[in-house]
């Protein structure tokens, strides 16, 4: 069974591990976020179907996957600030989901475009 912090790595090794720090924090505190207005845990969150690229090989790039173990537990421990100014949703690449579709990103950060006040967060 994993944890948390094995779960929000996860999701930041899967989602952002070839994007700066601040890109990297940003991914853990949408996942965090989320869990904050859902009242759910961090795990609970990641393993929403269709939600998170919630890595599950083995994390072979060690130094990255150290650094987001690193992220993730400064975010779970509160010892990062949100870059996102509260965001619950993201997404990266060219092809905008439709839940995207005419809202203004509140961040954009690296290759993501972060948004909140999306239902149902």
């Amino acid at each position: 069974m994993s944890s948390d912090l094995d779960a929000l790595t996860r999701v930041v090794y899967g989602e952002a591990r070839g994007e700066s720090d601040e890109g990297k924090k940003a991914v853990a505190w949408v996942v965090k976020n989320r869990a904050n207005k859902s009242g759910k845990s961090i795990k609970d969150e990641t393993t929403k179907k269709s939600q998170f690229c919630c890595y599950s090989g083995e994390m072979k790039e060690v130094n990255s996957k150290a650094k987001c173990e690193q992220i993730a537990k400064d975010c779970i421990e509160n010892k990062s600030s949100d870059p996102t100014g509260g965001a619950t949703f993201f997404y990266s690449g060219k092809n905008v989901p439709s839940w995207a579709k005419n809202k203004q990103p509140c961040a954009t950060i690296g290759g993501h475009k972060f948004f909140k006040g999306i239902a149902p967060y």
